[in-house]
Parts: structure tokens; C-alpha cells; sequence
């Protein structure tokens, strides 16, 4: 009885695979966030993502998760270069700004 239990949530995850209308709104919603993210940011938008991006990496690999979809796959490594981003951005930004 116990491994019928089992199987079934993996048999209905199995079941549903996302059709292309579902793939192309979850593509389109990311950058439907990415927008508003520029929008409301403007010229400070790539600091803001990127420094959000080493927080919540660091947080992830403190919290357990060590590894991601990002094609660099280590956490730490990701932050590292998204804090590096960050930093680099808010500078040439701040610094056309006192010109």
C-alpha cells in the first residue's frame, strides 16, 4: 500500500508538463519583472539587481542551497560576481552623476 501512496504524486507530476503557452508566459513574467524593476529604478537598475542578486544568492547558499540553475552553479561564485557588478555599476553611475 505504502509504495501506491508513493507513486502518485510522482505519477501526477509526471502527467502535467507545462504546455508552450505555460513556458512562454513564464519566460515573459521574468521579464515582465525585470521591467518593472527598471522602470521603477531607472538609471540605478543594474545595481539594485545585481546587489540584490549576491544578497539573495549568499542568502540561498547560507540557508542550504548550494547549488542553482546559473550557469556559474556555485552560489558563493555568483554573489561574488553580482557584488562585483553592483559596486562597479553604482560607482560609473554615482560618478556621472557629480560630474
Amino acid at each position: 500500500m505504502t509504495a501506491q501512496v508513493d507513486a502518485e504524486p510522482l505519477t501526477a507530476a509526471l502527467a502535467h508538463s507545462p504546455t508552450r503557452g505555460e513556458v512562454y508566459e513564464r519566460v515573459a513574467f521574468t521579464f515582465c519583472k525585470a521591467a518593472t524593476l527598471i522602470l521603477l529604478t531607472q538609471r540605478f537598475a543594474l545595481p539594485v539587481a545585481s546587489g540584490a542578486a549576491a544578497i539573495f544568492y549568499v542568502l540561498a547558499d547560507r540557508h542550504g542551497k548550494k547549488d542553482t540553475r546559473c550557469v556559474l552553479r556555485v552560489s558563493l561564485l555568483i554573489a561574488a560576481f553580482w557584488g562585483a557588478v553592483c559596486l562597479v555599476s553604482l560607482y560609473a553611475t554615482l560618478h556621472s552623476l557629480w560630474r
